[in-house]
């Protein structure tokens, strides 16, 4: 029989490998040009996901350990976060070309706004729930680094779209989620996401 001390290294790195194949291989595949750009969201959210629902059936994750709960102290927790993100990123990123001139056009197709909305909830489910499991596994009770590095990996898989690190330590996915689409929400009225969204200030 296999000692203890095997056993848990070999789970350990089964968990480093899943964040490899579900965090860093996708993007490497695309940032490489492996694959064209029509399999970016096939790669980016389809290895995950597969990863993921590996890991919770064969280890019966309970929905609560991805952080699937309705959670009032998480939601007041990421209210505050969500506020400055407005407040400050409303002033550069839509007064600002206003006044020099060059105002946003607003992106009006509704639809898009309830295709994000299930995205901001995938989303973090994969890169919150998913990741910090994975990281709890790997790191134990070291938060901050856990909570760093899901941030991390989140940023990672979203150069493409030039998107902000943004880090708001709490397990559960209900406050995160909420203020995820809030806050995406503005970034496509300004146009800045979308069908047709344009990165230039002015």
């Amino acid at each position: 029989m296999k000692s203890f001390s095997v056993l848990a290294s070999q789970c350990l790195r089964s968990e480093t490998v899943l964040l490899f194949i579900a965090f860093i291989l996708p993007s490497l595949i695309l940032y490489l040009d492996l694959l064209p750009r029509t399999f970016f969201f096939l790669v980016l959210g389809g290895f995950p996901l597969l990863a993921l629902v590996f890991y919770t059936i064969t280890d019966r994750i309970p929905p609560y350990r991805l952080g699937l709960s309705i959670n009032r102290h998480s939601i007041r927790a990421s209210i505050l976060s969500t506020a400055y993100l407005l407040l400050f990123g409303g002033f550069s990123l839509a007064v600002l070309p206003w006044l020099m001139g060059y105002p946003r056009v607003p992106y009006l197709e509704w639809a898009y706004y309830g295709w994000y909305l299930g995205m901001a909830i995938f989303q973090e489910l994969i890169w919150r729930g998913f990741a910090f499991l994975l990281l709890e596994k790997v790191l134990g009770s070291q938060k901050q680094k856990i909570v760093f590095l899901s941030a991390c990996l989140f940023a990672f898989s979203h150069i493409y779209f030039r998107s902000m690190l943004i880090v708001l330590g709490t397990r559960s996915i209900s406050g995160p989620a909420l203020s995820h689409y809030v806050v995406g929400c503005g970034f496509i009225l300004l146009n800045y996401m979308g069908g047709h969204r344009s990165w230039q200030f002015f």
